[in-house]
């Protein structure tokens, strides 16, 4: 083993960072990588926005009452009657398998017009007359109707009004939000408007998102962390199960129903092809979330796996637990690093419960290969002593 010092200069007042590790001899160089590309993922230029979610709007804002009122047509999704009769289990949905890891792309004009592509999109690209337009909520963000039901409405960011664009709608993310699935959003179509260019429409969830819910109450209750837990695992069961992991896994983007079910927002169904083959790109404070080897890897050709998701998984668990930001006390460099090269991990209070506690450390295994499938993290979490123990405290 080696000793090596690592000067860190960050653009924060005048501070001035150095970390001291120790390096087994002969991995100088494999570190010094994971270093530089830890680095890289941190310092990476924030998203400029205001929007929490990307396009599972939450729908949690204050209505100010403008327009129609959303009291005035009963939630067609919001009952449990919907969810048992139309959203099913993973167990239940069948789809054809491989799932085609093909797009359908579009060509608008500036004048918002289709020009090629709206033969093959067929009913996912919706008549603008059924779309209704409500409260702005976020940047890019609205409540809205689709022929009566309650909607998230959000403008694709690069294919605005005025200008000439071409977007793609990935086949495989388009079965798995239009399935039923009782833990996936679904995802209704895109509308081009004249006003507000291209537009996403979804379902609209109005317990808004696990980080409002945090921020609302703080901690969680043990049970409400296990059932949403539960919830979480069985959508990301699904869509690994079917060859998809989903992108950039956090509180934010885990959406509840009325009834406080939780969903996995859109992954990204939609996009404007310019962005195709770029670097990934998080939302701001992703990396708290983020899986060591998805910050040490090239930002150029790095993806999100099963494992990576677990890990997510687990960061999203403690959050539940503690109600606080993982990492607060570093900057997102120091936290980068620590994480993709010094096995940094959050504290675990000495009060969570046993089983959450294990969990979360096998989430967080540093080798990827050795953290559970979500089949057993299910078969963890829905064990009856396991939710017996969580329920008398």
């Amino acid at each position: 083993m080696c000793c090596k010092k690592i000067q860190i200069f960050e653009r924060k007042s005048s501070t001035l960072g150095i970390l001291h590790v120790l390096v087994q001899s002969g991995q100088e160089k494999s570190f010094k990588g994971r270093i530089e590309n830890a680095l890289k993922a941190a310092s990476k230029k924030p998203k400029i926005s205001n929007r929490k979610l990307p396009f599972g709007l939450c729908g949690c804002q204050e209505e100010n009452g403008r327009g129609r009122d959303f009291g005035e047509i009963e939630e067609e999704f919001g009952d449990h009657s919907y969810r048992n009769s139309v959203e099913c289990s993973s167990e239940s949905i069948e789809l054809s398998m491989p799932l085609s890891t093909s797009s359908i792309v579009v060509s608008v004009d500036e004048w918002q017009t289709v020009r090629a592509g709206g033969d093959e999109i067929g009913k996912w690209l919706l008549n603008m007359e059924s779309v209704e337009f409500g409260d702005q909520v976020g940047t890019s963000s609205f409540k809205g109707f689709y022929k009566g039901k309650k909607v998230a409405i959000e403008k694709l960011k690069g294919c605005d009004k005025g200008n000439a664009y071409d977007f793609e709608l990935r086949k495989n993310l388009l079965e798995l939000m239009t399935c039923g699935h009782k833990n996936v959003v679904p995802f209704y179509g895109v509308c081009v408007d004249e006003n507000h260019g291209l537009c996403v429409v979804t379902r609209l969830m109005e317990g808004g998102s696990v980080h409002d819910l945090m921020l609302k109450h703080k901690k969680l209750q043990n049970k409400e962390i296990m059932r949403i837990a539960v919830d979480v695992a069985e959508g990301l069961k699904f869509m690994n199960d079917h060859g998809v992991a989903y992108r950039d896994l956090n509180s934010q983007r885990i959406l509840l129903d009325r009834q406080g079910s939780a969903y996995l927002g859109d992954v990204g169904i939609v996009t404007a092809c310019k962005s195709i083959g770029e670097a990934m790109e998080y939302e701001t404070d992703g990396y708290r979330w983020l899986a060591p080897e998805i910050i040490a890897a090239d930002p150029e050709s790095v993806s999100e796996t099963w494992m990576s998701n677990v890990y997510s998984f687990g960061m999203i668990i403690w959050e539940m637990v503690t109600g606080e930001a993982a990492y607060s006390a570093y900057s997102p460099v120091q936290a980068a690093v620590g994480i993709a090269a010094c096995g940094l991990r959050p504290e675990i209070p000495k009060e969570c419960p046993q089983v959450l506690k294990s969990l979360m450390m096998k989430c967080w295994n540093n080798s990827p290969s050795k953290r559970p499938q979500f089949s057993e993290i299910l078969s963890i979490l829905l064990r009856p002593n396991n939710i017996g123990t969580i329920n008398n405290r």
